[in-house]
């Protein structure tokens, strides 16, 4: 039987409690997380908080969705027309690279279109004290939503591939 990645609704903050439960079923899932950080004193503490609120991608065939169902603190699947939605490959790759390069990701609804394939686009803008940051996006068609971010432009590490070099982009 064929596997696809699909997208679970969960019970409001137990995202984490469903990837617990999913591993020790031993079913493949993806949770992808938001690293924000807090300014606690003379800090910058790390907290690691679920990008989609309320989902949980699962890698499953037909026959193993009855058993994510019978899982605790998941509510259904995600449907587009009346079935479960597939979610290609491709877009769980990239959502997994998002998340491992940037931080303080926001999330935007956007159109859904599962025929669409996912783009990734970025502008600069300066803001009130003339630092200069750049905007990455990314949409994700078949889960309608937009992620992106905002890094500064001093700090974007640009890959040369011809040399395997990384250098840090100076404004």
């Amino acid at each position: 039987m064929k596997k696809n990645w699909h997208a679970v609704y969960t019970k409001l903050n137990c995202e984490f409690r469903v990837t617990a439960q999913l591993n020790r079923k031993k079913i493949e899932n993806f949770c992808p997380v938001n690293n924000v950080g807090n300014n606690s004193g003379y800090r910058k503490k790390w907290n690691s908080i679920p990008l989609f609120q309320s989902l949980v991608f699962v890698y499953v065939s037909e026959t193993e969705m009855s058993a994510v169902k019978q899982t605790g603190d998941i509510l259904n699947f995600l449907y587009w027309l009346g079935v479960p939605a597939v979610i290609s490959i491709d877009e769980i790759e990239k959502i997994e690279r998002f998340a491992n390069d940037y931080n303080h990701i926001k999330i935007e609804k956007s159109a859904v279109n599962p025929c669409a394939a996912s783009q990734i686009t970025s502008y600069s803008q300066k803001d009130d004290m003339s630092t200069s940051h750049t905007v990455v996006k990314m949409l994700l068609p078949s889960l309608g939503f937009t992620i992106m971010a905002s890094v500064e432009t001093a700090t974007i590490k640009v890959f040369n591939p011809m040399t395997g070099n990384k250098r840090t982009q100076m404004s």
